[in-house]
């Protein structure tokens, strides 16, 4: 028995040596009725899986940073080298009164884009660090809602979007920060505003916030992972997005208890809110 026993041991052993060395997702396996070999075996292999799993992450958190430095780098520099090279101009070149006004506008729009920027990095940098409770208690969303909307219109309208509304005249309550559903409804407002166009609908359906527009390229979006911070469609990083504006929203919905989902259906990327009772 007991060389059986070692026999088996053994064999752990060389399989795990090989594992190690090569560096597989393999298993141990082992023939053996001792049930405390086979326990050991379990254990080891729970350990090995635990490992990957911690190695996996470990390098898909490193190259996410990566990719958000390179991305914060890019979209930073943008409007700052732009402005640099406006108001370059505007000090050595001979100018006449209109266009002078012009590049100063044009200046004035990309420290604009650059301070908007830098608010979503220090917003986001904030809601990581837990610097604040959010207050929770019952709100009417729907009064939320209505006053939002009633901020952008004008802005909405301006690129002309058709609104299509459905809120409830009833109240509608549920457990959340004021402050931080306002902040949640302007980010996915905004973000329709900045990748949607002709049609925006807000409706409130059995307590859920559902905001929807009609938007192209659907078929590159990978709403698996339109939260990510940083995460954006947008290859040559030309808008005015660092891919934060959503990230901010999961983070301010889940704080207050409550979930975001987003999906397509057609041409219309939908956005869905559930609030705590």
């Amino acid at each position: 028995m007991m060389f059986f026993l070692k026999r088996e041991l053994r064999q752990l052993r060389r399989q795990l040596d090989e594992i190690i060395k090569t560096d597989t997702n393999a298993r141990l396996t082992t023939a053996t009725s001792d049930k405390d070999v086979a326990a050991l075996a379990a254990s080891v292999n729970t350990m090995l899986e635990r490992n990957r799993r911690t190695l996996f992450e470990k390098n898909s958190a490193e190259a996410a940073l990566k990719r958000a430095v390179t991305n914060i780098s890019h979209d930073l520099r943008t409007p700052l080298t732009s402005a640099l090279g406006y108001l370059q101009m505007l000090e050595t070149a001979e100018l006449d009164d209109v266009t002078r006004a012009r590049y100063v506008e044009t200046v004035k729009g990309r420290l604009e884009v650059l301070s908007v920027l830098m608010n979503n990095l220090f917003e986001f940098a904030r809601l990581i660090e837990g610097d604040a409770e959010p207050d929770i208690r019952p709100i009417n969303i729907c009064n939320i809602l209505r006053d939002t909307l009633s901020e952008s219109y004008t802005e909405l309208e301006a690129k002309g979007f058709t609104l299509d509304v459905e809120i409830p005249d009833k109240p509608e309550t549920r457990l959340c920060d004021e402050d931080g559903l306002r902040r949640v409804i302007q980010n996915l407002i905004k973000n329709a505003h900045t990748h949607g166009r002709d049609r925006l609908i807000v409706k409130v359906d059995d307590g859920a916030i559902k905001i929807a527009n009609k938007a192209e390229g659907l078929e590159e979006l990978d709403t698996g992972r339109i939260f990510e911070r940083f995460y954006t469609t947008d290859t040559s990083r030309t808008s005015k997005n660092t891919g934060l504006g959503l990230a901010i929203a999961k983070e301010l919905t889940e704080r207050m208890g409550g979930n975001i989902l987003a999906k397509t259906e057609g041409e219309y990327f939908i956005i869905q809110i559930h609030l705590p009772m």
